[in-house]
C-alpha cells in the first residue's frame, strides 16, 4: 500500500491518527485532508456536491444561452464581451455573476469546454492532433497538448490511445 503522507514519521492509517497539541498540528492536520481528498479524487472517488443553493449569479436563462453560445462557436475566439452581449449584461458584472454561478470563471469554462471537444474529436475520429486542437478551438497544438496536460493528466495522443481500447472516460 503506498502511503499519501509525505513524512514518515505520520500515521499510515488514519484509524491511527490522533490529534497533537504541538503548534504545527492543525496545520499537518489540514494538509493531511487535503492530500486524502486528492488521493480520493485521483483514483476517481466522487465528492458530492454541495446542496447550497447559489445566491445571485446569472438566472438560469442566461447560462442557457452563453453555454449554447459558447458550444456553437467553440472553434471562434469566445470574448467575454460576446458572452457579455449574449447574457445583457456589463463585462464587469457578467464575468462576477458567471463565477458565482458556474464557480469558474468564462475563460476557465471555455478552456474546460474545449478540451472536452478535443476528448470527443480524438476518441471518435482520425483527425491529425494539430487539426483536433484547431476544430476544438485552441490556437494551436502546443496551446491545446498544454491545456489537456493540465487538466486530463496526459498528452492527446496517449488519451487516444486509450480510448480507443476503452480505458478513458
Amino acid at each position: 500500500m503506498t502511503s499519501v503522507f509525505s513524512t514518515t514519521s505520520a500515521p499510515t492509517n488514519i484509524a491511527h491518527a490522533r490529534p497533537s497539541s504541538r503548534p504545527g498540528a492543525p496545520r499537518r492536520g489540514l494538509a493531511l485532508l487535503a492530500r486524502l481528498a486528492a488521493v480520493g479524487i485521483a483514483e476517481g472517488a466522487r465528492l458530492p456536491a454541495p446542496a447550497v443553493r447559489v445566491r445571485g449569479g446569472l438566472p438560469p436563462g442566461a447560462i442557457r444561452r452563453v453555454r449554447r453560445y459558447i458550444e456553437t462557436h467553440l472553434d471562434e475566439k469566445v470574448s467575454i464581451e460576446a458572452l457579455a452581449g449574449v447574457a445583457g449584461l456589463s463585462i464587469f458584472h457578467f464575468a462576477r455573476a458567471f463565477k458565482q454561478s458556474q464557480r469558474v470563471t468564462p475563460h476557465e469554462y471555455v478552456i474546460q469546454c474545449r478540451i472536452r471537444r478535443a476528448m470527443e474529436l480524438l476518441a471518435r475520429t482520425d483527425l491529425a492532433l494539430s487539426r483536433v486542437a484547431v476544430e476544438a478551438g485552441f490556437s494551436d497544438q502546443s496551446h491545446c497538448a498544454r491545456r489537456f496536460r493540465e487538466r486530463v493528466g496526459i498528452c492527446p495522443r496517449d488519451y487516444r490511445w486509450l480510448a480507443r481500447r476503452g480505458w478513458a472516460r
